[in-house]
């Protein structure tokens, strides 16, 4: 995004949106609803861009995934972590497919952000107090992307600043996966990093999808972040990676596999192997 502003759908003539749809987007305020539509709310997360990542997702984006999870592993009775959960739609998709698991956390290091209404806007803050977004009611910008935009959002985030004391906590979870954790109480949500091992007791299955590409880290982080996965699993414990490629012609590529002694041993993979999996293959618990 050369120019990070975009304006917002609805505020401007139809005949501009459908001449050139680029240039809009939906409004993300709509976050800070108690109910708004899971496809709205998909829609919204997709402007949130935090850290190195940008938080898309969409529904049924890792049935092929699943399937093969299912088709090569037993989960009854498993405490299962899925990290970097995004909104939480991915997970609601597969929690119905599986058997009685003990427990299934949904874990993202952006499980939340701080907003602040100015006016008619909202100022959106990540955990490490960075600007991520300030949508109005015509235009959204991203003055973390921009200098130049960042300028001329000041009068916007000065007023923000001192307004500290009234941010509000918004959840980046989909509605559905919200109704899901109120409906079961097995499905949790916690605030994880990929880069730090997972506490004591140790999961019996670790999902990353989505996360651990080659688009956002290189090799060498690529490298530490399967290290600390290995060592958050226990013998016989098992890691799924998933991505959807963007290759022209390539479907999703998964991975399953099993910590043995020091290393992961092969379970089952699609025929397009995961992007990282010859790191896989070589990373060690040491």
């Amino acid at each position: 995004m050369r120019f990070p502003v975009r304006a917002v759908r609805g505020s401007w003539p139809a005949a501009w949106v459908r001449r050139v749809p680029r240039l809009f987007r939906i409004d993300p305020r709509l976050l800070l609803d108690d109910m708004p539509s899971p496809e709205d709310f998909r829609e919204a997360m997709a402007l949130v861009h935090v850290g190195d990542t940008i938080k898309i997702t969409e529904a049924d984006r890792h049935a092929v995934a699943d399937d093969l999870l299912i088709d090569a592993l037993d989960l009854t009775g498993a405490a299962i972590v899925d990290i970097g959960v995004s909104d939480g739609s991915t997970a609601v998709d597969v929690i119905p497919k599986l058997p009685d698991f003990a427990s299934y956390v949904l874990a993202d290091l952006y499980l939340e952000l701080q907003a602040v209404r100015v006016g008619r806007s909202v100022v959106f803050y990540d955990h490490d107090d960075v600007c991520v977004l300030v949508a109005g009611p015509r235009l959204i910008a991203w003055p973390s992307l921009s200098r130049t935009v960042r300028a001329l959002c000041a009068p916007w985030l000065a007023r923000a600043a001192r307004r500290r004391d009234q941010r509000v906590p918004v959840l980046l979870l989909n509605p559905t996966a919200r109704a899901l954790m109120a409906e079961d109480p097995r499905v949790t949500a916690r605030a994880h990093d990929v880069f730090q091992e997972w506490p004591a007791p140790a999961p019996d299955l670790i999902k990353v999808a989505n996360l651990l590409r080659r688009l956002y880290f290189p090799d060498d982080q690529l490298t530490r972040a399967l290290g600390v996965l290995l060592r958050s699993l226990d013998e016989g414990g098992h890691l799924l990676l998933v991505d959807n490629s963007r290759e022209v012609g390539m479907g999703p590529r998964a991975g399953l596999y099993r910590r043995t002694g020091d290393a992961f041993t092969v379970v089952a993979e699609t025929p397009d192997t995961p992007e990282i999996g010859d790191l896989v293959r070589e990373v060690r618990a040491a």
